[in-house]
């Protein structure tokens, strides 16, 4: 009878044991399974200048990387924001605005807050609504509004 009893005792711990690994290896696979939020343009600009916040009725575009490289940018019709890399020595990024084929420079994009940034007015440049960031002569990066 102490025989028996040791045995169904040692089976419903084995059972518990079984079901609490069992539990918890579930749990694990979900938690890898959860989708990871991926942040936003303009949230990474915002980290990236300190103390920075672009209101959230502000017209703005994404301006994404065409060269092939890491860079983003944001603008809006008022400045222009962008974490690059350092140009080379004696290179300065330019800020662009076109329409209709027609482009027209805005002027030298300079270090701020951990980025790049330049401020302009659009008022000067009425039906300009895409944006260009380039260094000498090629494109890195390019939005529309």
């Amino acid at each position: 009878m102490k025989t028996r009893s040791i045995f169904v005792a040692f089976v419903i711990v084995v059972i518990a044991v079984a079901g609490v690994l069992l539990i918890n290896k579930k749990l694990k696979v979900n938690k890898l399974l959860a989708p990871s939020v991926t942040p936003t343009i303009q949230q990474k600009i915002e980290s990236k200048f300190l103390g920075l916040t672009i209101p959230t009725d502000a017209e703005r575009a994404e301006l994404k990387d065409v060269s092939g490289g890491g860079g983003i940018g944001l603008a809006t019709r008022t400045e222009i924001l962008a974490d690059l890399p350092d140009p080379p020595k004696g290179q300065l990024y330019q800020a662009r605005l076109e329409k209709d084929d027609k482009t027209v420079l805005i002027g030298n994009l300079r270090v701020a807050k951990g980025g790049w940034m330049i401020s302009y007015n659009s008022g000067a440049y009425p039906g300009y609504n895409k944006v260009i960031v380039t260094l000498g002569d090629t494109h890195i990066l390019e939005g529309s509004f």
